[in-house]
């Protein structure tokens, strides 16, 4: 029996941008990720999606964290233990961090382009 995820519209929305980005990148990409939805559904596909996308745009090392790993709820306990080095650990709660702020989902699958975006926008918010 398959346990049901309840998501936001926000990690929904996100999650289904990654599988698009992820499913664009190439012929076998796509492959990949529609035998995997198949076989194990659209919510591990989507997941896998985020981690390809989240993987190429942060580049972190094998053993690091990316944002998607770290629960919110642990992000600013986290933070509070300091910089772990090459763990990655905090340097992922950070990023995780303003990707909340910002109203962005931790499923994001362009966390970097989105928060300059957000920031470019922020000037012409502020002065509308």
């Amino acid at each position: 029996m398959k346990r049901r995820i309840k998501l936001s519209s926000v990690d929904r929305e996100a999650l289904t941008r990654a599988l698009e980005i992820a499913r664009a990148e190439s012929p076998a990409d796509r492959e990949a990720l529609d035998q995997l939805e198949k076989a194990e559904g659209w919510l591990v596909a989507a997941q896998q999606g985020v981690y390809d996308c989240q993987r190429s745009l942060t580049a972190p090392r094998l053993w690091q964290p990316l944002p998607m790993d770290i629960n919110p709820a642990e992000v600013a306990s986290i933070i509070a233990r300091g910089p772990d080095n090459l763990g990655g650990e905090y340097a992922a709660a950070r990023l995780l961090k303003k990707m909340l702020r910002a109203g962005l989902s931790r499923f994001e699958p362009e966390p970097l382009r989105r928060l300059a975006e957000i920031k470019r926008r922020a000037p012409e918010a502020a002065t509308a």
